[in-house]
């Protein structure tokens, strides 16, 4: 049986290096793709490919094929990249220069739908197939200053939980499990710039290995794993300073 095979887009130096060396250890084909590839990426993929996920989303597809031939059918595809322009008034969402929205929209939403469709065609495989969006609380949180970078995650949220409906349960997972990634702090807060990457690793791969479809809007903690934070409740309106403040943290920073 062929190794199954690992596609992270978006492959920094603490989620996507923290996932790629988990799944790698666990024997998977590594393909990363990052605007910058660094030298610690490369030693540890079998395909490293630098790409602007802002510009054509028509890339993601030819990206696929590119892994497919080399590598083998992608099972397992984690989309972990964003784009992020904060509001020029910290007070006011719409203050966010229309081209830098559009290009964060590209990342956020644009390419991730790319990246999502492709998986969906993907054909059968024997190993455990998931599409994994790293995800954040701003699907359940108001944060003006992050206006951009919320409306990216609120769209993929429904499509994740679409295509969890449509391919996990109804479908019974041929065309994938699907997965809205969300790391909180034990309380429930957003964990902000304290992003744990090799919780992140842990709790993605017990979610590949779960063979069925769990909840889509998957919440979780470190060292605990999935916990319901989000029991239809309405969103709320929060800062940026006061999350960071939760968490112990100046903002703006010093």
């Amino acid at each position: 049986m062929a190794s199954p095979v690992l596609l992270f887009f978006g492959a920094g130096p603490n989620v996507g290096l923290s996932v790629i060396k988990k799944f790698r250890s666990e024997g998977y084909k590594i393909a990363a793709v990052a605007r910058t590839l660094r030298d610690d990426l490369k030693t540890i993929t079998d395909k490293a490919i630098a790409a602007d996920l802002s510009s054509d989303p028509s890339n993601i597809a030819r990206i696929f094929e590119e892994v497919e031939k080399e590598l083998g059918v992608p099972t397992v595809v984690v989309y972990n990249a964003y784009s992020l322009t904060f509001a020029a008034d910290d007070n006011d969402p719409f203050t966010v220069d229309p081209s830098s929205f559009a290009k964060d929209i590209a990342v956020n939403a644009t390419s991730a739908y790319a990246a999502a469709a492709a998986f969906a065609k993907l054909p059968p495989s024997p190993h455990p197939k998931v599409f994994i969006h790293t995800g954040n609380m701003q699907f359940s949180l108001v944060v003006p200053q992050t206006f951009s970078l919320g409306v990216g995650k609120s769209a993929m949220a429904y499509v994740i939980e679409t295509a969890a409906n449509v391919y996990g349960k109804a479908g019974n997972g041929e065309k994938g499990y699907w997965y809205f990634a969300d790391e909180r702090t034990v309380n429930g807060d957003s964990v902000m710039s304290k992003v744990d990457g090799p919780a992140h690793a842990e709790y993605y791969w017990e979610l590949v290995n779960t063979k069925k479809q769990g909840p889509w809007n998957a919440t979780f903690a470190k060292g605990i794993g999935y916990k319901d934070f989000e029991s239809h409740r309405d969103r709320r309106v929060a800062t940026v300073g006061e999350l960071m403040g939760n968490l112990g943290l100046m903002w703006p920073p010093a």
